[in-house]
């Protein structure tokens, strides 16, 4: 399974809580500290250090080496989708239980100041989420999740899906507890459910078990977005404390 590495150089490189920068191989550009993707690997380690299991155990559950669990926690390499949700299942956390939260309300995009302009009321923060505020995060192969509601919510995830161009949530298919249901807001997406492709254009949803093997490609050369809710079964998803 190919995950995204962020750094070019040795795995003895600095963990990414270090505050420094890290340098992308695609195309050289530098990661801004503020970046969403920026703390995935020290959630993950947080977590894992919380309910007492080690490296080898976390990568024997989610059926990769444990260098690359090492990789993930110390910032050198994005998770795939796949690989994010295996990590979650195994920590019994919700995958946007790794998002990284805004620091505070950004300036509101261009046309939407006038709607702004009223102080927010006590409970805002509480029931609503600015689209130019939300927690949010970068997986390998150009794939961003961006949550909508305010907090993680135990059994359920809401979230706005973005792919780039030609981007894909996993290489292979896979699959994980739960049902998903997906709207195209613009855009194209294939999604390979078992043996069948399904293509979907803007305006068209669907509804399936995510225990069936699936994956999403964006088939174009522009990008997509889509708005998905996951609904877990069961209980196997502890609520968790926040390692920020």
């Amino acid at each position: 399974m190919s995950e995204t590495t962020l750094t070019e150089g040795p795995e003895t490189a600095g963990p990414a809580d270090s505050g420094d920068n890290v340098r992308s191989t695609t195309g050289g550009r530098r990661r801004d500290s503020a970046d969403p993707a920026d703390g995935i690997g020290r959630r993950v380690a947080a977590f894992r250090t919380e309910r007492g299991i080690r490296v080898s155990d976390l990568a024997h559950h989610v059926g990769v080496s444990p260098s690359l669990i090492s990789q993930i926690e110390r910032g050198l390499s994005r998770p795939s989708v796949s690989t994010l949700f295996a990590i979650a299942e195994a920590l019994e956390v919700p995958v946007d239980a790794f998002f990284r939260e805004t620091t505070g309300p950004a300036s509101p995009p261009t046309g939407e100041a006038e709607q702004r302009d009223a102080p927010a009321t006590p409970n805002e923060e509480r029931y609503v989420v600015r689209r130019d505020n939300r927690a949010a995060i970068d997986i390998e192969s150009g794939v961003r999740w961006e949550r909508l509601t305010p907090t993680a919510m135990k059994n359920v995830e809401f979230l706005e899906l973005v792919y780039g161009p030609g981007a894909e949530s996993n290489a292979t298919l896979y699959r994980h507890a739960g049902e998903e249901m997906i709207l195209i807001l613009s855009g194209e997406l294939d999604i390979y459910l078992g043996f069948e492709k399904y293509h979907l254009c803007e305006g068209d949803s669907m509804h399936f078990s995510s225990m069936q093997p699936h994956r999403y490609v964006n088939p174009t050369s522009s990008t997509t977005r889509a708005v998905t809710t996951i609904i877990h079964d069961g209980d196997w998803y502890a609520t968790p404390s926040d390692p920020r």
